[in-house]
């Protein structure tokens, strides 16, 4: 018993393959001993196809989880490192975005009969105490997502410049002259009710 809201839903259908990928992201906790515990994973195009993140076209993350379980909580520390491939939002190429960085989920174990009057929390799961294994699939997933920058683009250079396809850049300044020059240009019925004097 999980109560989580999900971003995205479990496919309907999945592979022998996809299974297995799924399956890495699935840490059991019942019997394991108290204390920390290590495990390390890759999130790279097939994870990325399987969780439906449609921006990311290729890329490798490696992840590497830490487990600490208590008796009543378990705490999940986890870092990305790595790189990933989106499309740029100025010329459309692939552009390659380092990522690294850190997120944190708390899981609380509880009675099967507990329910909490407060809201939950996005890092904070309540967790029925005798869950065989957590599923961190969605979770990795949405901190992949949140971390992604509103705007991809190409890095400048050192001087400052755009490192766009130059091609796709010489359109877009053509495409910007001819919109300002259009909006220079004013019907001329227009401009004869300029002169209009009103009382």
């Amino acid at each position: 018993m999980i109560w989580k809201k999900y971003y995205i839903c479990t496919p309907k259908f999945m592979t022998m393959e996809e299974r297995q990928l799924r399956s890495q992201f699935k840490i059991r906790i019942s019997g394991v001993e108290l204390g920390k515990h290590c495990f390390s994973v890759d999130c790279d195009k097939e994870f990325f196809d399987l969780a439906g993140i449609e921006q990311l076209m290729d890329g490798r993350l490696n992840l590497r989880i830490e487990m600490e379980k208590s008796e009543k909580m378990v705490d999940f520390h986890c870092h990305f490192e790595g790189y990933v491939t989106a499309e740029c939002d100025r010329c459309l190429a692939p552009v390659n975005l380092p990522m690294n960085f850190d997120e944190r989920l708390l899981v609380k174990l509880v009675s099967e009969n507990y329910r909490s009057e407060e809201e939950q929390e996005d890092d904070i799961w309540m967790m029925d105490e005798n869950t065989y294994e957590i599923d961190l699939f969605h979770f990795v997933y949405e901190s992949i997502v949140l971390a992604l920058p509103i705007r991809i683009v190409h890095e400048d250079d050192a001087d400052g410049n755009p490192t766009c396809d130059p091609e796709v850049l010489r359109r877009l300044d053509e495409m910007n002259a001819e919109n300002v020059e259009n909006e220079q240009e004013t019907d001329p019925r227009w401009d004869a009710l300029k002169n209009i004097k009103l009382d």
